[in-house]
Order: C-alpha cells, then sequence, then structure tokens
C-alpha cells in the first residue's frame, strides 16, 4: 500500500467550549446592561448565537492531516504528531454527533486517541475516503 494522506479538519474541543461559554456569559453581561425591554434583549441575545458559535468554532480549529501506510497511521496537526501502528489497533469507531463526528481509535493497549471532526463552516473533507482506508488496512471499523 503506499502512503495515502488525507485532510481533516477537526477542532480543539476544549478550547471550543470555553471560548463558549465565556462568549455567552460576555453577550448576556452586555446584553443586560444595556436600557432596553427584556424582549429585546432576549431576541439580540437569540439572534446573536450564530455570531457567537462562529467565532468559538473559527478560533478553535486545529486542521489535521492523517497519512495512512502499511505499518502506521500517522495524525499530524499544527501543535502535535502522533503515530499509531496499524497493529495495535482494536477498532476505530466515528460517532456522528451535531456540527461533526467524534473518532475514537481505541488501542489494544487500553488507550483512546480522540479527534474531533467539524463539519460547521468548513468545506467538504477527506473523512469518507479515510474511513474506506481504514477498512481496507483490514482494521475494525464502527461507523455509528
Amino acid at each position: 500500500m503506499e502512503k495515502l494522506s488525507f485532510k481533516i479538519a477537526t477542532l480543539h474541543r476544549g478550547r471550543y467550549m470555553l471560548l463558549m461559554m465565556l462568549f455567552v456569559l460576555a453577550l448576556v453581561y452586555i446584553v443586560s446592561r444595556l436600557p432596553l425591554s427584556e424582549v429585546v434583549k432576549i431576541m439580540g441575545s437569540l439572534f446573536s448565537l450564530p455570531l457567537v458559535l462562529y467565532i468559538a468554532v473559527k478560533c478553535s480549529r486545529k486542521p489535521t492531516v492523517w497519512t495512512i501506510d502499511n505499518e502506521s497511521l500517522t495524525i499530524e496537526d499544527p501543535t502535535s504528531h502522533k503515530i499509531i501502528p496499524l497493529n495495535t489497533i482494536d477498532y476505530v469507531r466515528n460517532l456522528r454527533r451535531s456540527g461533526g463526528n467524534l473518532i475514537i481509535i481505541k488501542l489494544k493497549t487500553g488507550a483512546h486517541v480522540r479527534a474531533w471532526r467539524n463539519k460547521l463552516f468548513e468545506s467538504e473533507d477527506d473523512l469518507k475516503n479515510l474511513c474506506q482506508s481504514l477498512k481496507d488496512s483490514k482494521i475494525e471499523y464502527y461507523d455509528m
């Protein structure tokens, strides 16, 4: 098998959740201080939530490149580099979530490698091709 590379749009999930909470709290604080009626405050907050979501996603982006060759799966992002030998992978589970997927790689040693795929505000990535390559490599794959 030749070396195959796939670009996957992933998120730093902790940063995303923290930014969402901070932005929502800041939004609520600012709106509560405005001298407007309660209905206008609530409507303003509700219509501002998509902007908060957009900013949190854009600030938490962590695009990764997944490379599969005969012996290993390599996951590279801007801050780290993981090499996982294919013979140590027990199974791969792809769990669909709103806005993306949670990809769990269960290793035979009991450890897990998790990646949060993002579909919000992103163009199509190579997840389907990656999943097919994992199946072709005789790795147990679950799509849920």
